[in-house]
This record gives structure tokens, sequence and C-alpha cells, in this order.
């Protein structure tokens, strides 16, 4: 089974369709950029997943490197696109460079009917314009949503990272069964946040 490079991030919680752009300063993955910058750019493929103090977690997402721009003292800036989510099992060090790879595992989000899944995301999609309110320009937040593609998978992925919640928050996102089920706990999140706030200004 393929192998893909393995790059275990703090913070950070892959989504698909959105860009990442990342800064690359340690030597094992400087080198994990100039062997994916050596294939064609449909192989420019590895894996993003959750690091946290107890290790990294078992479900990550597919990255594809869009850009790359070395820079003098040979670390790199790139830029990734999100794609689906995958399991990250069969982890070792490559041998070569250190840098961790994992096995091609997919693990697709399960979907239901499209008309399903647009009534969920609208219903998530006005509850985070009420989320937001007090924290985002009105008139750019309706920019961005009119921006969005229409198919709710990108929608939610929207949502995803722009909501003011931890990183396991965003990783329990992830790995919600069914995109319904990730726009449910979406809202779930948004209304758990809102009352805090309240809470917070009594």
């Amino acid at each position: 089974m393929k192998r893909l490079p393995l790059f275990p991030l703090p913070e950070t919680v892959v989504f698909p369709g959105l860009l990442i752009p990342l800064y690359i300063f340690e030597e094992r993955y400087k080198q994990m950029v100039r062997d994916l910058l050596a294939q064609g750019e449909d192989q420019r493929r590895f894996v993003i997943t959750l690091a946290t103090a107890q290790g990294f977690r078992a479900v990550g997402g597919y990255v594809d490197l869009l850009a790359a721009s070395e820079n003098p003292d040979g670390t790199f800036n790139i830029v990734c696109r999100g794609g689906e989510r995958c399991r990250v099992e069969g982890v070792g060090v490559f041998e070569k460079n250190l840098y961790q790879t994992t096995l091609d595992i997919p693990w697709p989000l399960e979907r239901s009917a499209r008309s399903e899944e647009i009534v969920v995301a609208w219903d998530a999609m006005e509850a985070f314009r009420s989320y937001m309110a007090g924290f985002a320009d009105p008139s750019a937040l309706e920019e961005a949503i009119a921006n969005l593609p229409d198919d709710p998978l990108y929608q939610a992925s929207f949502l995803c990272v722009n909501l003011r919640v931890s990183a396991l928050d965003r990783q329990a996102l992830l790995e919600a069964p069914s995109l319904i089920a990730r726009l449910e706990l979406a809202q779930t999140l948004m209304r758990q946040g809102s009352m805090a706030g309240s809470s917070a200004e009594a």
C-alpha cells in the first residue's frame, strides 16, 4: 500500500477545500517539501494530523502542495489545499530523511441526500451569522458566504475553521461520521459558545 508523508502539527485541523499557508523550518520537513517538489504536480500530496501532548490523532486530512517558495535560509513558505480526511495508520519514520509517513487510507465522510444537506447547511449558516455578530464585519462576512461553493461540504469547512473553538473541538468536527453530523455539531458548539459569552457578560 502506498505511503504518504505525515506532518503532525499543533492547532491545525484540515478541512476540504481550504487553503493552508505554512512556514517550514524543521530540517526533516524541509526535506519533505523538496521531495514533494521533485514529484509531478498531481503527486504532491501529504497528510496533516493534529499533534497533541499525548501524541497525534489517528484521523488527519489530505493536503495537496500548491506552491512553495524557498527562503535564503533554506526554510520554505508553502500553500496547500485541504482535501478529505484519512486514517493515520502504519506510521513509521522515512528511512532516508527522518520525517514520518502514514499509509494512504481514505476515510470518506458519509453523505446524505443533497436536499437534506442543503437544509442543515442553511440552518448552520444562519446560526453562524448570529454567532459572529459583534466579531466580524457584517458586509465582509456576507461577501465571504456569498463566494462559497454550492456544495454543503465546503460550507461546512468554512464554518469549522472560523468557529472560535479549540483545536480538539475542530478535531471532533473532522471526525464526525457524516456531513450532517458535522454541521449539527458545529451548531452545538456555536450554541455553547454563545451561552458561555452570555454568562461571561452577566
